[in-house]
């Protein structure tokens, strides 16, 4: 089982940690032009602050693991509508030592019923790039379905690269 608590200072270290291993392209899959290698504290603060300055609200949050309490990834909740009763999912993150264990099955699972039930909104929105074939079986599997491609929208290394976008409403499950 996981559990989400708000991402705040406590939590930077384990997020600094966690990339420690990350390649750019590991990186820029996660949160695309965000952070830069390393990763530091003044980098967090900024994105902090940033989430706290958006139009509509962004919600940070750190996945714990709720037997061992170890935290074991980042989700951000963004683009929080509560006139069209929609979210926006971002900066989706499993630390490598935790993937394959089916915490992102659960992430989603937690994800859903907040937005759904204890939000009460009709709609789940996420991105993914075409790089990203993991992210985006797991994300179909969950229940989202394809609404489009941005064809080329995102370039990585002199690379062109898709963006989808997918969704779940709240009568899809």
């Amino acid at each position: 089982m996981i559990g989400l608590k708000v991402f705040d200072e406590t939590d930077y270290q384990a997020f600094i940690d966690w990339q420690q291993e990350a390649t750019e392209k590991d990186l820029f899959s996660f949160m695309g032009r965000t952070f830069t290698l390393p990763v530091t504290k003044a980098q967090l603060a900024v994105y902090v602050e940033k989430a706290k300055q958006q139009a509509l609200p962004v919600e940070l949050y750190t996945v714990i693991e709720e037997q061992t309490g170890e935290k074991i990834g980042h989700i951000q909740v963004a683009e929080i509508d509560e006139v069209n009763q929609s979210a926006f999912l971002n900066r989706i993150f499993i630390r490598k030592a935790s993937r394959g264990k089916g915490y992102g099955r659960l992430l989603m699972e937690e994800m859903k019923r907040y937005v759904f039930q204890e939000r009460g909104f009709h709609r789940l929105s996420l991105y993914v790039l075409s790089n990203n074939q993991g992210a985006y079986k797991m994300y179909q599997k969950a229940g989202f379905v394809e609404e489009g491609v941005m064809r080329e929208s995102r370039i990585f290394n002199g690379e062109f690269l898709d963006l989808h976008l997918m969704s779940l409403l709240s009568t899809d499950h």
